[in-house]
C-alpha cells in the first residue's frame, strides 16, 4: 500500500517535516542543551493536548478492537492476566506514598546486564498514530531477536508541525510504564528499563577462554548512551532536536560508532552476527542495540508495512447486498498484545475520565452525564481540509454522513457517548481555493453535518436526541 515513501491511510497524523539537509557531529560527552533553552509549557501543553485526544481513542478503543479471541499463546496469556494495582497507582499525596511510587517505579526499571533495544533516532517521527506504528515496529524488532529490554529513555514520543515542531516527551510522559513492565514478561514483550552504565556498560576481562564482563572499572567504561541528551553517544544533539532539522534526510546509523573508541557502540543483535559480534572492536563492552528509522520513512516504517503485508494474506473478500466487501484480518499477534498493555499514563487516564464526565457540548438533560458511561464510541475521522486532498486521502473515507451510516446498528447499540477525534476548526474553516469544487462541497457538507452532531449528537435531529458528543482539547491538557 506505501510506495515511494508514501504514509497510508488511517494512520496520518499530519506532521510532516520541512525539509533541511544537515549532517554534523559531536562529541557525546559535551552535549549541545541549545535546543532546549527556549522551552515552555505551552508546548508541553499542545503535546499533552494530541496525546490525551489519541489515547483517549487506545483507553475507549482498545477494549472493543483488540479483547478477541486468538490461538496465539502469547496473546492468550495476556488476556488472563489479572488486574494488577502497582503502588505506582496507589500514592495520595502522602509523601511516604509518593517515596514507596518513586520506589517502585525505580525497582521495576532496575535494568539486567543483557541485550537492551535502544532507539537511536531523536523521537519516533510523524503524527501520533504513525509514531505508534513505528513503536510497533520497534518493539516486535526485539521480540524477533530475543532481546528482553527496551531503553526506557530512548523512547521519545514528539511534534512535527507547527510551532512546537521539535519538541517531543519522554514516553514515561504519556503511557504508564509499571503496567507495562507488570505485564510484559507474561506477555513475550520486552521489559522498560532505565540506563545504567554499571549494569549496560562495561569492558572485556578473560578468564582462560571465557569473555566475561568488568563493570569495576568505571574510569575506563565508555558509555554508548548520553544520559544529557538521551541520544545515543556521538550523536548531534544541536541538530537532530533543532526545528528545522528534518531528521528523515538525516541518515542517524552513519554516525554511530565513527569516533575514537565508540565502534563497539555500533552494535548488531546477536542473532544477524552470530555469538562472537563484539571481539573485533576492541575491549570495550556494551549490552545496548542501537536501532531505528535512518532516512527517508525509515527502517521502522518498512517494517511496520512488512508486518501488515504478512496480515494482508488472510483477508479475503466477500459479497453482501451485491456488494463485494473485503474483511481484513486482526492486527499481529504482537500489535494486539502491545495494545494491551500500553496504557496511558495515570495523569492523562484521569484527564480523559474528567473530560468525559464534564464535557460541555454533550446533551446537559441526559442523565448519563453526571457520572462515568459504560459504553463510550471513539472514532476518528480524517476530515480536516488538508486532509482531503492529502496524497493518502484516497485509502479513506471522507463523507462525515457516511462514515456515521457505516456506525448505524450494531457498532452503536447501547452507546451513551461519542468521541469524534477531530479538530473541529479546521472542519469548520472556510474551505480554501487550493480545494476543487467537489472538495470544497465535501468539506461544507462534512462542517454542517459535524455542526448537527455537536448540538443534536449522532443519528440526532431536532426532533430526536442522538449519541451525545464530547469534545476534548487544550482545555483538558490545561487542566
Amino acid at each position: 500500500m506505501t510506495e515511494r515513501g508514501i504514509e497510508p491511510s488511517g494512520s496520518h497524523g499530519s506532521a510532516l517535516s520541512n525539509d533541511n539537509d544537515h549532517l554534523h557531529n559531536e562529541n557525546p560527552r559535551v552535549p549541545n542543551r541549545s535546543s532546549r533553552s527556549n522551552s515552555s509549557s505551552s508546548w508541553k501543553r499542545y503535546l499533552a493536548c494530541i496525546a490525551i485526544t489519541s489515547l483517549c481513542l487506545i483507553q475507549i478503543g482498545i477494549s472493543t478492537m483488540y479483547l478477541t479471541t486468538t490461538e496465539n499463546a502469547n496473546y492468550s496469556r495476556i488476556m488472563d492476566l489479572p488486574s494488577v494495582q502497582s503502588e505506582v497507582q496507589q500514592t495520595d499525596g502522602n509523601t511516604n506514598n509518593d517515596r514507596k511510587g518513586i520506589d517502585y517505579f525505580i525497582n521495576i526499571t532496575t535494568p539486567q546486564p543483557l541485550p537492551t533495544l535502544v532507539h537511536f533516532d531523536p523521537r519516533f517521527i510523524g503524527g501520533y498514530r504513525n509514531q505508534h506504528m513505528r513503536f510497533v515496529a520497534f518493539v516486535n524488532f526485539a521480540v524477533e531477536n530475543s532481546i528482553p529490554q527496551l531503553l526506557l529513555p530512548s523512547l521519545r514520543w514528539g511534534v512535527g508541525q507547527g510551532e512546537h515542531r521539535g519538541r517531543d516527551v519522554p514516553f514515561d510522559y504519556l503511557f504508564d510504564v509499571a503496567y507495562w513492565n507488570e505485564r510484559a514478561e507474561r506477555a513475550g514483550l520486552p521489559r522498560l528499563v532505565r540506563y545504567d552504565a554499571s549494569v549496560l556498560e562495561g569492558r572485556r576481562r578473560r578468564s582462560g577462554t571465557t569473555d566475561m564482563m568488568d563493570n569495576n572499572n568505571k574510569s575506563t567504561t565508555i558509555a554508548c548512551f548520553n544520559t544529557s541528551s538521551n541520544l545515543y553517544s556521538g550523536l548531534d544533539e544541536g541538530l537532530l532536536r533543532n526545528p528545522n532539522t528534518n531528521i528523515r534526510r538525516v541518515n542517524i546509523w552513519d554516525e554511530i560508532g565513527r569516533l575514537d573508541g565508540y565502534a563497539h557502540c555500533r552494535r548488531q543483535p546477536p542473532s544477524s552476527v552470530g555469538q562472537q559480534e563484539q571481539e573485533d572492536v576492541g575491549d570495550e563492552f556494551t549490552h545496548l542495540i542501537a536501532h531505528g528509522g535512518s532516512k527517508g520513512v525509515g527502517r521502522l516504517w518498512a517494517d511496520y508495512n512488512a508486518m501488515q503485508r504478512r496480515r494482508g494474506k488472510a483477508k479475503q473478500n466477500t459479497t453482501i447486498d451485491n456488494r463485494t466487501i473485503t474483511i481484513h484480518p486482526e492486527h499481529l499477534p504482537v500489535e494486539r498484545t502491545i495494545n494491551t498493555i500500553l496504557r496511558p499514563s495515570e495523569a492523562i487516564r484521569n484527564a480523559i475520565q474528567l473530560a468525559i464526565q464534564s464535557s460541555t457540548t454533550a446533551q446537559k438533560d441526559q442523565p448519563q452525564q453526571l457520572r462515568s458511561p459504560s459504553k463510550v464510541l471513539a472514532l476518528h475521522p480524517r476530515i480536516e481540509h488538508d486532509m482531503l486532498q492529502h496524497r493518502c486521502g484516497r485509502f479513506m473515507e471522507q463523507n462525515l454522513t457516511k462514515i456515521f451510516d457505516h456506525l448505524r446498528g450494531e457498532c452503536s447499540h447501547n452507546v451513551e457517548l461519542l468521541f469524534l477525534a477531530v479538530n473541529i476548526e479546521l472542519v469548520m474553516a472556510e474551505p480554501g481555493s487550493s480545494l476543487g469544487s467537489d472538495l470544497r462541497e465535501l468539506a461544507l457538507e462534512n462542517a454542517i453535518v459535524l455542526n448537527r452532531t455537536r448540538t443534536y449528537g449522532m443519528f440526532g435531529n431536532e426532533s430526536s436526541v442522538g449519541i451525545p458528543m464530547f469534545e476534548s482539547g487544550s482545555r483538558t491538557a490545561e487542566n
